[in-house]
């Protein structure tokens, strides 16, 4: 059961879009995104429309990626996008 407050609940905090990272193939909007459980980052690709929730542990893990390991984890993800 989703237990976030509704957007007519006057409490209720809305997304805040803390900036746009783009390259030449892609374009992510970054925004801050409150929860019950402390806040996220919501990463929203402007491309496809897809997003993801990232909270700090999954952030302190990218952290700790090496430039290889971050490498194929990108090329891994784009492999499953692209239809065979």
């Amino acid at each position: 059961m989703n237990s976030s407050p509704s957007s007519s609940d006057p409490g209720h905090r809305a997304d805040a879009l803390l900036c746009r990272v783009s390259g030449e193939s892609a374009s992510v909007a970054v925004l801050l995104h409150p929860t019950g459980n402390g806040r996220r980052l919501r990463l929203v690709s402007e491309r496809t429309g897809l997003s993801a929730l990232l909270d700090a542990t999954v952030l302190e893990a990218l952290c700790a990626l090496t430039p290889s390991a971050a490498t194929a984890l990108v090329r891994a993800a784009v492999q499953r996008e692209t239809p065979g």
